[in-house]
């Protein structure tokens, strides 16, 4: 192992599993819990979104995106899996409100 890229890159690496645990516990919450709230999941999703986006923006460095596939492959395609996960049910999201919206000016 490459100490000087690990001196480098290693708390990076260390937040980034730790953002990954926790994206991971609240998919569970969010596809096996109950709610009683809708406010509740929606303060999931949020969570959920900034963990994702603070992931996102630490694989944007290059140097650290290429050392985390060297060193961690296996975290670096589960938080792409994560996130274009998360991405494609935003997708749909707009694109559910857009047809609603759209329907709704069709029969207004």
């Amino acid at each position: 192992m490459d100490i000087n890229a690990f001196l480098k890159h290693g708390k990076s690496h260390r937040e980034l599993m730790t953002r990954f645990e926790q994206m991971n516990m609240l998919l569970l919450q969010m596809t096996d819990g109950d709610y009683q709230s809708l406010d509740v999941y929606i303060n999931n999703c949020n969570h959920l979104c900034s963990q994702i986006n603070a992931a996102m923006t630490s694989l944007r460095e290059r140097e650290f995106e290429d050392y985390l596939m060297q060193h961690d492959p296996a975290l670096f395609y589960n938080l792409q899996s994560v996130m274009l996960s998360v991405k494609m049910l935003k997708n749909l999201l707009e694109n559910l409100a857009g047809t609603m919206k759209y329907s709704l000016l069709q029969t207004a």
